[in-house]
């Protein structure tokens, strides 16, 4: 899984949560959407967690390159950011989002993020 986020508090969070819910995804960490772009069109990756609020170019905007290039066009993306807005909700399923949740407050929400995320994507759904 790549997490693409500019905030490393945030992305220590995700890191933690994922670790202390016993989760064996490898997780690379990119800071922006350039970064992301370069290690996509590098390597594969089963998922792509990604917040939608980062400097220079956003992750909706990210998103939409993702879905035009054949490598990531159905990879699941997950949408994770500090923003509850309809509007960044109703951009990101527009775009191509296979989901989309607003960052958590505290280690226990995003650990039950973690939980949540591995038995669903890992455990349940059937990737492409």
């Amino acid at each position: 899984m790549i997490v693409v986020d500019d905030d490393p508090v945030d992305v220590r969070f995700v890191l933690r949560a994922f670790s202390d819910a016993g989760s064996t995804l490898d997780i690379t960490h990119v800071p922006d959407a350039k970064a992301a772009s370069d290690r996509l069109d590098a390597e594969v990756f089963d998922y792509i967690l990604l917040d939608i609020n980062m400097p220079g170019t956003s992750g909706v905007d990210l998103l939409k390159r993702l879905r035009s290039q054949p490598r990531t066009a159905v990879t699941p993306v997950i949408m994770l950011s500090s923003s509850s807005s309809m509007t960044d909700i109703n951009r990101a399923y527009e775009s191509g989002a296979n989901a989309y949740a607003v960052k958590p407050s505290t280690l226990s929400g995003y650990r039950e993020f973690a939980e949540g995320f591995t038995r669903f994507w890992v455990d349940v759904a059937v990737s492409p």
